[in-house]
């Protein structure tokens, strides 16, 4: 596993070193910064060019390459924690300025138009990144029924936005592309660069770049490579929960989804087309549950039952949802199609919210009280990725 994906447990390490140091950052205070940091370079450039001769086939060069990750990612703490930026951001104020007075502008459209309640929450929550609507009520509904993450901006609404933003722009042009990923990052930017959707930015501008440049790319490798860039920006980004949860959801699809996909023969994927879409959402779904659920059970103490029921329900209504958003910011020059789109919307929100409501109060909808140590999160990842092995090798030999 090491010898295929040395980058993997490279970023693992500089996530190890990032955690050690938050938990414990007198490691960094012994020697000089800058030193450990250009003897760190040194280290692991010395260490990938080894590796890449190598192969890996030495053990010490995988614990050699994972101690100076972790090393690394404590330094990255450190030096993050220690630089004074000091005057000159105002360019940043202004950004987040101007990015809050559009969202102010697109709610204060959504409100004109005539929503309100649980429907203006979930609207803005979805399109805006605005919770501030979200009761704790709706909150809990959306918790139990296993699908809290669609109210957050995550990889599955830029996917759905970049895909529209494509439909319209058109796949042919090369400029095109590039101006689609532009608009997302700029709509990644007024909703306040939550860092879900900026890992799932990075991720879409690394594919596109990849299609772009007629380049095959590894789906992992991407994901690897945006932690790495992101921890480098900013190292304590993997102490946040969104961030986490985020990271594990996308790993797990990746890893997971075409192991379930496999569970089903060729010939039933060839002839049963829109059973094989509905089996991929299901999938999509059951995987996400998987990658997540040992943090979810750390964090919030709950693990949702009818999740691949409420998914099949969730996606394809926030598809709709979102192509209702992107359709009322178009019509606003004209204000009477604007407010049927806004009817549309709003109408597809409530549907949403009072069938996930009644998931949500099905017997067995969620186990409470579940609370797991750090190291029993940790054996249950180690114990996921051994079964996925063995799954693996089962699936090679039949």
């Amino acid at each position: 596993m090491v010898k295929e994906r040395p980058a993997l447990f490279y970023t693992c390490a500089l996530v190890i070193g990032v955690l050690l140091y938050s938990k414990w950052p007198f490691i960094a205070g012994f020697l000089d910064l800058l030193t450990i940091a250009v003897a760190t370079v040194v280290v692991v450039s010395a260490i990938c060019c080894f590796v890449i001769k190598a192969g890996l086939r030495n053990a010490s060069i995988t614990v050699a390459m994972m101690v100076s990750g972790m090393l690394c990612g404590a330094v990255l703490c450190a030096v993050h924690d220690r630089i004074d930026i000091g005057p000159g951001n105002e360019w940043k104020t202004n950004i987040t300025k101007g990015a809050a007075a559009v969202r102010e502008k697109v709610a204060d459209i959504y409100m004109a138009n005539g929503l309100e309640g649980d429907e203006l929450a979930v609207v803005a929550a979805m399109t805006l990144g605005d919770k501030r609507h979200i009761d704790r009520n709706l909150r809990n509904e959306y918790s139990k029924a296993g699908v809290a993450h669609v109210l957050a901006l995550s990889g599955t609404h830029l996917a759905i936005l970049y895909f529209i933003f494509m439909l319209v722009a058109g796949r042919g042009s090369v400029a095109a592309r590039f101006v689609v990923v532009g608009t997302i990052w700029g709509y990644v930017v007024i909703v306040g660069m939550p860092v879900s959707a900026v890992r799932a930015a990075i991720m879409l501008s690394m594919f596109t770049l990849a299609d772009v440049m007629r380049r095959g790319y590894d789906r992992m490798d991407v994901l690897v490579t945006t932690v790495a860039v992101m921890i480098l920006i900013e190292p304590r980004v993997v102490l946040d929960v969104g961030f986490q949860l985020s990271v594990m959801s996308v790993g797990a699809i990746v890893v997971i989804c075409p192991l379930l996909n496999g569970l089903l023969p060729y010939d039933f994927h060839k002839r049963h087309h829109r059973l094989s879409k509905i089996w991929g959402m299901v999938s999509v779904g059951i995987a996400a549950q998987i990658g997540t659920a040992p943090l979810v059970a750390y964090y919030f103490g709950t693990l949702p039952c009818w999740f691949v029921i409420s998914n099949l329900v969730a996606v394809p209504l926030t598809t709709v949802l979102l192509y209702g958003a992107v359709a009322i910011v178009a019509l606003w020059p004209l204000p009477l199609l604007q407010l049927w789109a806004v009817k549309a919307v709003g109408f597809v929100a409530w549907v949403m919210n009072v069938v996930l409501g009644y998931i949500a109060n099905l017997p067995f909808a969620a186990i409470e009280g579940v609370r797991l140590s750090v190291l029993q999160v940790v054996i249950c990842y180690i114990m996921t990725a051994a079964l996925l092995k063995i799954i693996t090798y089962i699936q090679i030999k039949t």
